[in-house]
């Protein structure tokens, strides 16, 4: 992240796109033994307790859902979003 953090101007913005799907062999234990909701506050802490100065840190699902029912349900692979700002100074 601090590399990300380099390359970005002050007030530039970095994106970070996920899904949910995985291989349970490539993956680390911290993100198979969490949620979707976990998984975007792991995102967004790296980009907090990194020295890269980020700010404005938010998560967003942007899951195609459709409605069954009384529930909203997600039709294909979830994806989620997480964005936040290059600050000014480290």
């Amino acid at each position: 992240m601090e590399d990300v953090w380099r390359v970005l101007r002050p007030g530039g913005k970095v994106v970070i796109l996920f899904s949910n799907r995985l291989f349970l062999e490539k993956a680390v234990g911290l993100w198979t033994g969490a949620d979707d909701v976990d998984h975007a506050y792991t995102v967004g802490a790296y980009l907090r307790f990194c020295q890269g100065n980020f700010i404005n840190i938010k998560a967003k699902d942007l899951s195609t859902r459709t409605k069954k029912g009384k529930e909203m349900v997600i039709v294909g692979d979830p994806v989620y979003v997480v964005t936040a700002t290059r600050g000014n100074a480290v």
